[in-house]
């Protein structure tokens, strides 16, 4: 992954807009395993005030390489709980992380377009990040890739060239909404669920998501 993450830092170099970023994540281990047996992906990586306390140069990185939350006097709030929540929906698993957009922002609307200048989902970098994240896909072989926020995921789903497989409603929960949207890739379960954070996520729903990852992790 070496050769890849170089390019992520020179694509990062090569391109204005990406440097206004405080930070990019690819390829982030959330344990010492050399392969992950899980895959996070979010829709890009958060910042917060915290963040900007990091005194190194900027942009800087989320990655294999290099955390700069190690290297930083404060650990933001939201770096804490969603390295918590990870492991709560994937106990006992190698996890790592990565992004559909590598670069951080504050939010995805106002805060990303005046930083940016375009709008999320009309951003000119998805296909790049796409074939670095393919790559991390294949080198990990993970048993699932599993992307928090089910939203506009169907623009994700083309970009990606994912196979449905099946979706799940709630059956607790009193919204019956959708909690898990199951496809592939190269025969890996790729897997959306509402966002863990900021997605309302009850208790009930996260009981179901929790025992449908399971039996996935879980089988041979």
């Amino acid at each position: 992954m070496k050769d890849v993450l170089k390019r992520v830092r020179e694509y990062t170099q090569n391109n204005h807009d990406l440097m206004k970023c405080h930070h990019y994540m690819f390829n982030l281990p959330l344990s010492q395993k050399q392969k992950a047996d899980v895959i996070i992906i979010g829709l890009n990586p958060g910042e917060g005030a915290d963040d900007w306390k990091y005194d190194g140069p900027l942009p800087t990185e989320e990655t294999s390489e290099f955390d700069f939350h190690n290297h930083s006097k404060v650990r933001s709030r939201s770096n804490i709980v969603w390295t918590k929540k990870c492991k709560d929906f994937f106990p006992d698993s190698s996890i790592y992380q990565t992004e559909f957009f590598f670069w951080s922002s504050s939010d995805l609307e106002s805060g990303f377009e005046e930083r940016f200048k375009y709008k999320f989902y009309e951003n000119p970098h998805f296909d790049f990040c796409r074939k670095c994240n393919e790559e991390m896909f294949r080198y990990h072989k993970p048993k699932i890739i599993c992307a928090t926020g089910i939203g506009n995921h169907k623009l994700l789903v083309d970009l990606y060239d994912l196979e449905h497989v099946e979706t799940f409603k709630s059956k607790l929960d009193k919204r019956k909404r959708n909690v898990i949207i199951h496809y592939e890739f190269e025969d890996i379960p790729f897997i959306f669920t509402p966002h863990w954070t900021s997605g309302f996520v009850s208790k009930l729903e996260k009981s179901e998501i929790k025992t449908f990852l399971k039996k996935l992790i879980s089988a041979e």
